[in-house]
């Protein structure tokens, strides 16, 4: 399995957030506090990346692994004093819950998601060209939604069974695009392996360029599909 593309996004949402009134006002605060996530999800390596930022570390703090469902309920009843979470989760408990955000993603990682695909389909010239046309297509349908955003955030709220407005939010602010995968990518991902590795979360270090395949475009907004596969 290789990523063949890269989503990038504003990482703003994916944050450690706290109940309105909480008395806490940096990852300072974090120190001696107990945090809900999901075990080596993005909002634990958001967590360690917040600490870490101000010279703490997971022996600093008290995790409570919960999905996000059981956390959500976990910081309204008081049972965890913060959640390291993502989109659209940290939207909706800040438009639905009165939650806050305590510490943002900005400056924490990347903001990268990705397109997969099976190391059999990239070796399939037939298979791959049609990876080539899923990625347009998925690139076309995000520009779309941003152009829409109306329309775009009602289905969305329907699919995923959150309010329209929160659907709105986390989508429009995290500013998604696809773009090829580049130097840079491959680097900001072997830098979050390095810190997992370090963290103790994966055994041993990964070398993230084997986990990447090159040859991909993304057509520009004004650019045909069909040329962006020439």
């Amino acid at each position: 399995m290789k990523a063949i593309a890269v989503d990038k996004s504003d990482p703003y949402g994916t944050a450690v957030i706290v109940p309105q009134d909480s008395p806490l006002r940096s990852a300072a605060d974090l120190k001696g506090k107990r945090i809900a996530t999901g075990r080596g999800s993005i909002g634990h390596y958001i967590a360690l990346k917040a600490l870490d930022s101000v010279g703490l570390t997971a022996q600093d703090v008290s995790f409570r692994f919960l999905g996000p469902v059981d956390a959500k309920m976990a910081l309204a009843n008081g049972s965890v004093d913060a959640w390291a979470t993502w989109e659209p989760y940290t939207a909706q408990a800040e438009q639905v819950d009165g939650a806050r955000v305590l510490v943002n993603g900005r400056g924490l990682w990347a903001g990268n998601s990705f397109l997969a695909a099976t190391d059999n389909a990239l070796a399939d010239p037939a298979k791959r060209a049609a990876l080539q046309d899923y990625l347009d297509r998925l690139a076309a349908a995000q520009r779309w939604g941003y152009t829409h955003l109306d329309s775009y955030a009602k289905t969305l709220a329907q699919i995923i069974g959150f309010p329209e407005a929160v659907a709105r939010l986390q989508f429009e602010r995290r500013k998604l695009h696809w773009e090829p995968i580049d130097a840079k990518v491959v680097a900001d991902q072997q830098a979050a392996a390095d810190f997992y590795h370090r963290s103790g979360l994966i055994p041993q270090r990964l070398d993230a360029q084997a986990t990447f395949a090159q040859g991909f475009r993304v057509a520009k907004p004004d650019e045909p599909r069909q040329a962006a596969r020439e």
